[in-house]
């Protein structure tokens, strides 16, 4: 069988932006296997809990700043060569990581992680997005969230078993060969038409399309980028402004509060972060490497789940299914370990923290965690879509950091069971915004959904 030419290009292009992606999955799950061996078995660096828990949380602030990044430099230099430049913090933070030897080392390589993922998350789907065809579009924009959780389960499986030298010289091969294949495939034809660069521009499109004659292709992205400069020649200020004074503007950034909220509020990075402890407090006989191997794998089934899923069900749907079982698995290891901690005993039903997690993660996935990036990517029209990333992005780097750093302070401060009676109540409250607030955009244009944003007030 032939593979036709311009699809094979079209995966390679896929293959090769996405190895940056999986990277960001090992920096996401690096704490889970990593933070135990920092309590002793690390022969050089030894953190305590609130150690433990800023450099769990730096990552998400640096994600915070890179993101603010693509703002400066895409538009500048092109989608191609901003991409490019979150190769190298992930590499010099993989390096730091492996030969540091204090607990500042490790604070700057989680930040410059951080940066390098938060470039990663705001240009990858723009890039994709502009390189490819329509066909193939899709199912490369789709993947990310499986690919991020391909990562942590790729990092929870080597490090788990090795140290932390090793673990990091094996994970910084992904961004090096990122940046030996990335180098020779081409700009975006339509940064490149953006500037003028008008045989570049076809060339490239010949190249990724692989096909001779791309008149029509060309002339689209002509009339693209003819549309989005008649509409998108205010300055981000008054973009800002915008997005606060049109109704379907202001209803998209409520949307996208509650979705991110789901994402980020319902606890899923202390939890991953700190799975191996809620394992060994439960006492439940069974090793936590193979617990936290079954998360990773979960969470992993469970976006491809919904990869498969949300074209029949929509998105809305798995979100008002998700939200309740992630409540319902709260309250029951919430309830465990206040029985736990008033002496209650509880030998025998020791398995409720280690299966409620795994049901967590599986609900987590399946859309909780896939859904929300989608929506932002839908929802906002496009002469808001800049300033309403970078809050977007800027938002959920924040209440990560809140999330994670309440766990802590509150697990060590009143007991464990009280951050997941918290992460209860804030599941069912998302859970009732989700159902009055949040419509269903699968299938719809974006002109469609702009629309409806602007005339609805109840999701449909």
């Amino acid at each position: 069988m032939i593979v036709d030419r311009g699809l094979f290009r079209q995966i390679l292009i896929g293959a090769v932006c996405n190895l940056l992606v999986i990277d960001s999955g090992l920096h996401e799950g690096w704490s889970t296997p990593t933070l135990p061996k920092f309590e002793g078995e690390d022969p050089v660096i030894t953190l305590t809990s609130d150690q433990s828990a800023w450099v769990i949380n730096i990552m998400y602030v640096g994600v915070g700043l890179g993101s603010l990044v693509p703002m400066l430099l895409m538009d500048r230099i092109g989608r191609k060569w901003t991409l490019f430049t979150a190769a190298g913090p992930k590499v010099v933070s993989w390096l730091l990581i492996a030969y540091g030897r204090d607990y500042l080392a490790m604070i700057i390589a989680r930040l410059l992680a951080g940066v390098g993922c938060g470039i990663t998350y705001s240009v990858t789907p723009m890039y994709l997005g502009e390189i490819t065809s329509k066909s193939t579009r899709g199912p490369l924009g789709t993947s990310i969230a499986v690919l991020i959780n391909i990562g942590v389960l790729l990092i929870y499986a080597i490090g788990l078993w090795v140290s932390r030298q090793t673990m990091a010289l094996i994970a910084v091969w992904i961004p090096v060969t990122f940046i030996v294949a990335f180098i020779w495939l081409p700009e975006s034809s339509i940064y490149l038409t953006r500037k003028n660069r008008m045989s570049n521009a076809e060339l490239n499109l010949k190249w990724s399309l692989g096909k001779d004659n791309v008149d029509e292709e060309l002339e689209e992205i002509k009339r693209m980028v003819a549309h989005e400069e008649e509409h998108s020649s205010s300055s981000f200020i008054e973009s800002l402004k915008l997005a606060i004074s049109r109704r379907g503007n202001i209803r998209a950034c409520g949307i996208a509060l509650i979705v991110i909220s789901c994402l980020t509020l319902t606890g899923a990075a202390p939890i991953m972060a700190y799975q191996s402890y809620i394992f060994k407090q439960a006492g439940f006989d069974v090793s936590p490497n193979i617990s936290i191997i079954t998360n990773g794998s979960a969470v992993v089934i469970a976006s491809l789940t919904c990869v498969i899923l949300v074209k029949f069900t929509g998105k809305r749907l798995l979100l008002l299914i998700s939200a309740p079982i992630c409540a319902l698995s709260f309250v029951a290891i919430a309830t465990f370990f206040t029985l736990q901690a008033y002496g209650t005993d509880v030998t025998e039903v020791r398995w409720i923290p280690t299966v409620f997690v795994v049901i967590f993660v599986l609900a987590y996935g399946l859309a909780l965690n896939p859904t929300p990036l989608v929506y932002v990517g839908e929802i906002f029209s496009l002469e808001v879509k800049a300033p309403a990333s970078i809050l977007c992005s800027l938002y959920y780097a924040v209440a990560t950091t809140v999330t994670v750093k309440s766990y802590q302070t509150l697990q060590e401060s009143y007991g464990t069971h009280t951050p997941f009676w918290v992460f209860s109540v804030i599941t069912t409250v998302l859970w009732a915004l989700i159902y009055f607030f949040v419509p269903e955009t699968e299938g719809k244009s974006l002109q469609e959904i702009q629309m409806e944003l602007a005339r609805k007030k109840n999701p449909t």
